[in-house]
């Protein structure tokens, strides 16, 4: 059974990502997987001479899998508040380990039922043990499947329209069918945007475009796809501009080198697009053997 593996770090941003995460679920008959890395204070160190007390492994352990059993039945409960005759209700179970969250990446892939990871993003207002570190990038470096990013804010609701912002890569158009079969299922369109710097556009990226469309139209069985290009000398104000007017409610990249994806982790976009409470951040692992599908 297909199953979305949230990644928790009980935060209260974490568990929004949760609630989103069930939203989806049931939209697509997937189950929900819990899932925490946790850290043993005697194992990390620390800056200076204080040193953690030694606590047993067991005993982090119990509590973990107390608080995974706990947000599991908080979500029990929305189900079963929000059931609706004949709607499909997703099973929730949970898991837990020891140590960096992107180190267990792999393992959880093993796992050829879980075909998205759900994270929220980390904030700076307290320290978590989940977030040590840059995880949010190390998961996503170390994923083959698609990472879905929540900002803290956002409420669940209907997924009308995605975004998948491309450089006109033909391999994209594999992502795109990808994307195809999770836009089947919520109804949803989407819109192929590329940030092109030359205004007006010229010929050449006019038939490079069209040329990709085509391909997209051949490719990918799915009415509900069009195109928009954006002129923009900065592909950073592109994207801005691309938020602050398009309405739309997830963003889909390719987690590509000399990308739009790796432009928008070396600047302040990723804070922008973690800080607006309407654009989660769904991206796909590049290169992979096979493009995941839904």
């Amino acid at each position: 059974m297909k199953t979305i593996a949230v990644l928790t770090d009980f935060s209260g941003r974490a568990e929004n990502a949760a609630g989103y995460s069930l939203h989806l679920a049931k939209k697509i008959k997937a189950n929900i997987l819990l899932y925490n890395a946790f850290i043993v204070p005697a194992d990390t160190p620390m800056a200076g001479q204080v040193a953690w007390p030694v606590t047993d492994y067991e005993d982090i352990k119990r509590d973990t899998e107390k608080g995974l059993a706990k947000l599991g039945k908080k979500l029990e409960t929305e189900l079963k508040l929000a059931h609706k005759p004949g709607a499909f209700i997703p099973k929730i179970n949970y898991e837990c380990e020891e140590g960096l969250i992107a180190n267990h990446i792999a393992a959880l892939e093993e796992n050829k039922d879980i075909i998205m990871f759900v994270m929220a993003t980390h904030g700076s207002d307290e320290i978590s043990a989940f977030m040590f570190g840059n995880n949010c990038r190390q998961v996503i470096d170390s994923a083959t499947i698609p990472v879905l990013i929540v900002p803290e804010h956002i409420k669940a609701g209907k997924i009308g329209k995605f975004v998948f912002a491309t450089d006109i890569t033909y391999s994209d158009v594999q992502y795109i069918k990808s994307l195809a079969g999770l836009a089947k299922q919520l109804s949803a369109g989407i819109v192929v945007t590329n940030i092109n710097p030359d205004n007006p556009l010229n010929s050449e990226h006019d038939a490079a475009a069209r040329l990709f469309m085509e391909d997209i139209a051949k490719e990918v069985d799915y009415d509900h796809i069009s195109y928009q290009s954006i002129s923009n000398s900065s592909v950073k104000k592109g994207l801005e501009w691309l938020i602050e007017n398009v309405k739309f409610e997830i963003l889909v990249m390719v987690h590509r080198k000399s990308s739009f994806f790796e432009l928008l982790f070396r600047s302040s976009m990723t804070k922008r697009i973690a800080d607006r409470t309407d654009i989660p951040l769904l991206v796909y692992p590049y290169p992979v053997a096979s493009i995941p599908t839904f």
